[in-house]
């Protein structure tokens, strides 16, 4: 074999060689791919996983802040009920304090507060119109006190759902 012939058995040794070797790396690179891919893939369902499992807790502690909020005005509402005097939207002194202590309760939970009114009239109209006044001073006391007005929600019924002295009394809940 000449000194030519050498070479070039030596040359296509090492081509094949180098070819073999670029496939191994392509085949490594292809499958370190493939495995990130996988881990990221993972990673990302965790995260999932992880976000829910915050958000399902948040969704409780919510639940329970508004369960006790509500718990929590019924009481203050069985001690000293929101009334008011026939013909009257007035608050007394004593209605104020209540709302002053409700409107802490809406504030630190953040809960919605809900204010249903009745007035007695036999008037649709004019009992209507009464109820609403007396959900607007309602509203407004708490709104003084520091409660979110955006959590507040009234329902003046007028005399569709109370009459006589149970429409003079308010019905206040949390939800």
């Amino acid at each position: 074999m000449t000194r030519y012939g050498l070479l070039k058995t030596i040359a296509a040794g090492a081509l094949v060689l180098g070819v073999a070797a670029c496939s191994s790396a392509q085949d490594a690179a292809g499958q370190a791919a493939g495995a990130a891919q996988n881990a990221a893939g993972q990673a990302g369902q965790a995260a999932q996983n992880a976000a829910g499992q915050v958000a399902g807790a948040a969704q409780d502690a919510a639940g329970q802040a508004t369960g006790a909020a509500g718990q929590k005005i019924q009481e203050l509402v069985q001690v000293h009920p929101v009334t008011f005097t026939s013909q009257s939207a007035e608050l007394s002194s004593a209605d104020t304090q209540t709302l002053r202590q409700i409107a802490a309760v809406q504030k630190a939970t953040g809960a919605t507060v809900t204010i249903s009114t009745h007035a007695g009239y036999p008037d649709a109209e004019q009992a209507q119109q009464l109820s609403r006044q007396r959900a607007e001073n309602i509203a407004k006391a708490m709104q003084d006190a520091g409660a979110d007005a955006s959590k507040l929600k009234t329902q003046p019924t007028g005399n569709s759902t109370a009459q006589g002295d149970q429409a003079l009394r308010t019905e206040i809940s949390a939800s």
